[in-house]
């Protein structure tokens, strides 16, 4: 039986929260009308009897309350954690009492620990509990709940006082069914925008849609569903939420009744963290101490990857790569995808083929001496027809039902038919075993480690610790990508200049480890969109490195234009990677293609020094790499539906052309306050301000803040053969503002110098050590040098 909670009762305070004892009563679906009712009199509902066609609920009798709980506690001064249990003994527990927070792996050790909390009773019928920032208001009948800034300014209230015109709430405040789910409810003001909640293809703005958060295969971009989603979502109003959960969740953004945000997790406790104060940078910032934030990655990933599903062959692979370098097109990383395995369909039981792939560490050897690194691919899979499959088994290493008979990934389908059985990452020795496994691949010297699948774990299996598969859905990419990410973190000196992990499934935490590709676009205008789409909402769900594939994984296509766009979006994205069922390498594209291609290739070659900068910076705060509009100005909600462009780190604005024709297009811009800097003409735009841009096959509008000074540094066939800390100053005048560069040689500084007039006349340089060669301004009538001065 489903209950609200109808009254606060009291609170007591512990040493670091408040409890608060709560009373919840039963309720029902007003169906067929919209709605819900309890078995209470009209007037404890609340109903309005002047209604001349009000329902007549007959005689009342006494309601019992059933109990329940809800612990406050200050994570920040800006965090407040709720926590709603149902108590009683039909309460049931998936949890252990107290929660263990750190056994579901999505939050790190080293969290904030806690921050004052004072309670206030009013002596109004409500109490308040305040931090130096924020302050929460709670009803004590009929419950509900107000979260504002210190100052006064509303944040949010609870969503349960919306009725319809009979009086009849439309849903409630908080509510919970034993042993089964619990939910929470927010008023969405007029204008206020719900974003978040994971890759999501279909809108970066969620309003009006319901989204069930859960990890599936998507088969595709244009399915409705996804690889990856997060308990996180963020508001225009000033305010984050996010759902520590391991289970689905179910965000209901004014789709149901149209101004109310309702969030429903299938777990018999609701753990949610409020973050408010700040834009999306600060509140990113502090859900990043909470969940970890992304680790720097070596210079070579910020390179392009080349990529196809599939290079059959050790001969096809190394083709590709030679035609990389017989082209001129810079490259830093190949990929070899499942035809390294003897079974190489949804099966990774590392049994290599020597027949496809002969001597693994002489290829990577060749490879490396002409600057490739190699990626190989892997899935937690195994087909029962493989040798390993009846170890793992025997051990006690895959995932089983209640019968004790093997769970059968979902949605996995064999040509063979036969089912596939999973990985049980929930047992630390299934762990440990799968980790052993891919130290192999290591230690032949694969740099790059490709998790792909991991959505697939049914709802009828049982987890080594209890729980449910249903419970452990999210969980499991969770853990998958873990497992192999620690192994890397524990070998990263026998590749050389660093390892990482790339995945395809995801939930919260998984900016740790540290990077993810939006799984398999048709090759379409609308793959490409949905998958800008889906990148910019991961940014704010996993804020981290994130790629697509490049071209469009399958389908009719790409066109010869539609692949030039792609790639030149794909050239300015945090990771630049091309993959998909047919040939991607841009020579398969005829001439045009091939030289508009390796431009934007040498392009995002010049901007490594600017890229590796945004990665240290972007670890350091906790804050993507490809940045929504609305993260530069998130007062300015119109910034919030822009889905085809984007920040690429602090000072490039990158706007995608998603068009499939070969000459030239038209294109809406969007641009931030400030003044921007056309990076191709040195024309300078002041905004906010939108307009439409023409622009040939051989661009795509790029700008760049005024002010900054952005570090190119010189050309190489692949990043080891560009040096490090070493780089030509770009200058964008305009605009007074100191530009920081990080990397491994520390943090340099650099501003613009300017006469009395305006004109810049200078770079001021403030360096740990020489690293800058020259600088030159770009202007409207082409570049000029400027002399580097010392710092003042």
């Amino acid at each position: 039986m489903a209950h609200l909670v109808r009254a606060l009762l009291g609170a007591e305070r512990s040493v670091d929260s408040v409890e608060l004892r709560l009373a919840g009563v039963a309720f029902v679906p007003l169906a067929p009308l919209p709605g819900i009712i309890t078995g209470e009199s009209p007037a404890e509902q609340g109903l309005d009897q002047r209604l001349p066609n009000s329902p007549d609920l007959g005689p009342t009798k006494p309601v019992a309350l059933r109990p329940a709980v809800l612990t406050v506690a200050a994570a920040t001064p800006g965090v407040l954690r709720l926590t709603l249990r149902g108590a009683g003994d039909d309460a049931g527990s998936a949890w252990p009492d107290p929660p263990d927070d750190d056994a579901l792996g999505m939050l790190v050790g080293d969290r904030p620990n806690g921050s004052p909390l004072e309670l206030v009773e009013t002596g109004d019928g409500t109490l308040e509990l305040r931090t130096s920032e924020l302050v929460l208001r709670l009803r004590c009948r009929p419950f509900g709940f107000e979260l504002a800034e210190a100052s006064g300014a509303l944040l949010t209230r609870s969503g349960g006082d919306r009725r319809q015109v009979a009086g009849f709430p439309l849903t409630a405040a908080m509510a919970w069914e034993a042993a089964a789910w619990c939910s929470v409810s927010f008023e969405l003001a007029p204008g206020e925008l719900v974003a978040g909640l994971g890759e999501q293809f279909a809108s970066l703005v969620h309003n009006g849609r319901r989204l069930e958060l859960v990890a599936d295969d998507a088969f595709g971009t244009g399915t409705g569903e996804v690889y990856k989603a997060a308990p996180l979502l963020h508001s225009s109003a000033g305010w984050s939420a996010f759902v520590h959960t391991p289970g689905p969740l179910v965000a209901d953004v004014g789709s149901r009744h149209s101004g109310i945000l309702e969030l429903v997790a299938e777990e018999p406790r609701l753990d949610l963290w409020l973050i408010a104060g700040g834009g999306l940078r600060e509140r990113l910032g502090v859900y990043t101490r909470l969940t970890g934030r992304m680790p720097v990655v070596p210079r070579w990933a910020l390179g392009l990857w080349m990529s196809r599903c599939r290079y059959r062959t050790r001969s096809e692979l190394e083709a590709a790569a030679a035609g990389m370098r017989a082209h001129r097109v810079p490259c830093d990383l190949v990929h070899v995808d499942p035809d390294w395995l003897e079974r190489d369909r949804l099966n990774c039981d590392f049994v290599w083929s020597d027949e496809k792939y002969p001597d693994p560490a002489g290829m990577i050897a060749g490879l490396r001496r002409d600057g490739f690194r190699v990626s190989v691919w892997e899935l937690p899979y195994l087909d029962p027809e493989s040798p390993l499959h009846e170890q793992a088994a025997a051990a006690g290493y895959l995932v089983r039902r209640a019968d004790g008979t093997l769970a059968v990934a979902s949605r996995a389908f064999a040509r063979d038919g036969r089912p596939r059985a999973l990985v049980d990452f929930s047992n630390p020795r299934a762990r440990a075993w799968w980790q052993e496994l891919n130290r192999r691949l290591v230690d032949v010297g694969f740099s790059v480690l490709q998790c792909d699948f991991g959505e697939g774990l049914p709802d009828d299996a049982v987890m080594s610790d209890g729980r449910s598969g249903r419970s452990w859905r999210n969980l499991y990419p969770l853990w998958y990508n873990r497992t192999v990410a620690e192994v890397l973190g524990a070998t990263a000196d026998r590749v050389g200049s660093g390892s990482m992990i790339l995945g395809r499934s995801g939930w919260a935490g998984s900016q740790r480890y540290p990077a993810q590709w939006g799984g398999d676009p048709e090759a379409s205008v609308a793959g490409l969109a949905a998958s800008l789409r889906a990148g910019l909402g991961w940014s704010l769900s996993a804020p981290g490195l994130w790629g697509h594939d490049i071209g469009g994984f399958y389908g009719d296509g790409p066109s010869r234009g539609l692949y030039i766009r792609w790639a030149q979006a794909g050239c300015l994205s945090p990771l630049a990677r091309f993959h998909g069922l047919t040939p991607r390498e841009p020579w398969a594209m005829g001439e045009a293609a091939l030289g508009i291609v390796r431009d934007f290739a040498e392009l995002r070659y010049r901007l490594l020094p600017y890229l590796e900068s945004t990665v240290h910076e972007s670890s350091l705060n906790g804050w993507p790499v490809m940045r929504p509009l609305a993260f530069e100005a998130p007062e300015l909600t119109g910034l919030w539906r822009v889905e085809h462009e984007w920040l690429l780190g602090s000072d490039l604005l990158v706007v995608a052309v998603l068009d499939d024709r070969l000459g030239p297009a038209t294109v809406e811009v969007h641009l931030p306050p400030g003044r921007w800097v056309d990076f191709w003409s040195g024309e300078a735009r002041g905004g906010p301000a939108s307009f439409v841009e023409t622009v040939p096959i051989e661009r795509i509008p790029l700008y760049v803040r005024a002010g900054a000074v952005v570090p190119m540094g010189p050309l190489g066939a692949c990043s080891d053969q560009i040096p490090a800390g070493t780089w030509e100053l770009h200058a964008f005048g305009g605009a007074d503002r100191t530009t920081e560069v990080r990397g491994p040689h520390g943090t340099a500084r650099y501003r613009l110098v300017t006469s009395t007039g305006g004109t810049p006349v200078a770079v001021a340089v403030d360096e740990p050590f020489p690293l800058a060669t020259g600088a030159v301004l770009h202007e409207p009538d082409g570049q000029r040098p400027l002399p580097l001065v010392g710092w003042s």
